[in-house]
């Protein structure tokens, strides 16, 4: 699989270039042509930021899915393969992270509404680029690739704005590197995310999407630390595995145990 990098990218743009806006059908195409290119390839940090001018958080998990389904790790930065075997998606779970509740694994902890998909590691080589791939898609806009102004004209980080599209995106990998080297100066991942992304302090302090991003990590972490303890407590007990399984085994209390 070879690396795609930035400068590699531009020469797809050219039927698109130097257009305000971009009409349905041609934003759609571009769409399908980033989804090609992110399952035939690698792609480098810097590519990773300038593709959110094009994506979606929908059009984001449509391609992991098709990297899902030719067995390739879904952070496109990646190019190992899924630790487990990958299953095709279903019509009742669309999307890497949609889909019925059923088919994915609950993480009980202090921010019920963190989830991860059932066995990540069947859609991800690891732990780490689950969560990168996540923090990255959290970051997407919604608003549809036709109503998006002059992103096929501005050069790729030619744009003063701090909010503009890739400048305002952070990868989780440079994240947690910049926040080991400052955090001895006493910044907060809330001040590293706000100085990578071109904020004030003030700017930053108001800012809910910035305040998110930081929650989300904090998720990570304490789903890291939960899912440890449980994993000691299933090894001391085997029973507490059997227990948790939501669907196979009832509580001890409620009917006595038994399989339903």
């Amino acid at each position: 699989m070879e690396s795609l990098t930035l400068y590699k990218f531009l020469p797809f743009l050219e039927p698109f270039a130097n257009k305000e806006t971009l009409t349905p059908a041609e934003a759609s195409q571009l769409q399908l042509r980033i989804a090609e290119l992110i399952l035939d390839n690698t792609v480098d940090i810097p590519l990773l930021k300038f593709f959110s001018r094009f994506l979606t958080p929908q059009g984001y998990d449509e391609a992991l899915e098709e990297r899902n389904i030719e067995h390739q790790c879904g952070y496109p930065v990646c190019k190992k393969l899924p630790q487990h075997k990958v299953r095709r998606p279903s019509a009742l779970c669309p999307g890497v992270y949609g889909g019925d509740t059923s088919t994915r694994y609950q993480i009980y902890n202090r921010k019920p509404s963190m989830i991860l998909p059932n066995t990540y590691l069947s859609q991800f080589c690891c732990k780490e680029h689950y969560q990168a791939s996540h923090f990255y898609r959290n970051q997407l806009l919604e608003e549809a690739i036709f109503l998006r102004k002059n992103i096929t004209v501005i050069p790729p980080f030619g744009s003063p704005d701090p909010s503009w599209y890739e400048n305002g995106i952070s990868c989780l990998e440079e994240v947690i590197a910049k926040h080991k080297e400052m955090r001895e100066q006493g910044k907060s991942l809330s001040d590293v995310i706000a100085m990578m992304s071109g904020l004030a302090v003030l700017d930053a302090a108001n800012n809910s999407e910035l305040q998110q991003l930081v929650g989300l990590i904090e998720d990570f972490e304490i789903v890291d630390r939960d899912s440890e303890l449980k994993e000691a407590a299933e090894l001391q007990d085997p029973s507490i595995a059997a227990r948790s399984v939501e669907g196979y085994v009832t509580s001890n209390r409620s009917f006595g145990g038994y399989v339903v």
